[in-house]
């Protein structure tokens, strides 16, 4: 569970360093914050959709849904970890800015978006 939800938390998160960029730099300006997170949202839910699944065959995660749990939690404190320590080093904000982003479109979309992601490998169990 502990192998595939690092797995799971390191495949995501470098195809959502590499969106994160193209976000930022490209579709925030045309789209504005909420729209960029939305339309970056569609191509990670697609990716997690094929990597949940695939680093829990991978590790020979367990069907149930508790295992599956277990496997995105992992995931997603692991992601927590990095965007915090990333928004420390890039930016110099401290965990605080999570309770700041609760009151921006962007921030809640970001928030299901990461939710979902720790649900993928329950919802994904019988892939």
């Amino acid at each position: 569970m502990l192998g595939a939800g690092a797995l799971y938390f390191a495949a995501m998160f470098g195809l959502g360093f590499v969106l994160g960029v193209v976000r930022t730099l490209f579709l925030e300006p045309w789209l504005g914050p909420a729209g960029a997170v939305a339309t970056e949202g569609v191509p990670m839910i697609a990716a997690m959709w094929v990597a949940a699944p695939w680093a829990a065959r991978l590790f020979d995660v367990p069907s149930g849904v508790a295992a599956r749990l277990g496997m995105g939690a992992v995931a997603l404190v692991l992601l927590l970890l990095a965007e915090t320590a990333l928004d420390a080093l890039l930016r110099g904000r401290g965990p605080a800015i999570w309770v700041e982003r609760l009151r921006t479109a962007d921030g809640v979309i970001g928030y299901g978006l990461q939710l979902l992601y720790a649900l993928m490998p329950a919802l994904r169990r019988r892939a």
